[in-house]
């Protein structure tokens, strides 16, 4: 006499491998390429210069990838200004209007501050939020993750260039 199976137990065996149920270790595994950013820890500073002094604030960037286009290092981390933000759009919308992919739209960068309080800790913390959201959207984007050196020159030079 046949056992009896709930279609529970049985579920399982009969779908393809691609389609059953993974084990708790797997679920929670590093996935097989990822990358994770984000624009932390906004430092200002004060250059004294022959006019007076210049104040600028410039962000760290944790890059957790391992990603082929990537180098060797699991963690990434630079420091950038708004300025190179700006200047990597500028870069990167070049660089993609010359690629032989659909295109792809870069969104606006948060928007610069022109107020005197630029530098207070409520602003500054505005910004990195907007940085680093806009950089997530970026380089989470599978085109741009897998094809652009800009963005990995911007992610992994200790000075971009461009």
């Amino acid at each position: 006499m046949k056992q009896f199976q709930s279609f529970g137990s049985t579920e399982n065996a009969m779908l393809p491998n691609k389609h059953r149920r993974q084990a708790a270790t797997d679920m929670y595994a590093e996935p097989e390429n990822f990358l994770e950013i984000e624009v932390i820890n906004p430092k200002t500073h004060r250059l004294s210069t022959s006019g007076g002094s210049e104040m600028f604030t410039d962000y760290e960037i944790v890059c957790r990838t391992n990603l082929p286009s990537f180098g060797t290092t699991s963690v990434i981390r630079t420091r950038r200004r708004y300025s190179d933000f700006e200047f990597f759009k500028k870069c990167l919308v070049k660089e993609i209007a010359l690629a032989s992919h659909p295109p792809v739209t870069v969104p606006s960068l948060p928007g610069k501050i022109i107020l005197s309080n630029r530098f207070s800790d409520e602003v500054i913390e505005e910004r990195r939020k907007g940085l680093s959201k806009w950089l997530q959207s970026v380089a989470g984007h599978p085109l741009l993750q897998s094809g652009s050196h800009v963005l990995v020159r911007f992610i992994e030079e200790p000075k971009f260039m461009g």
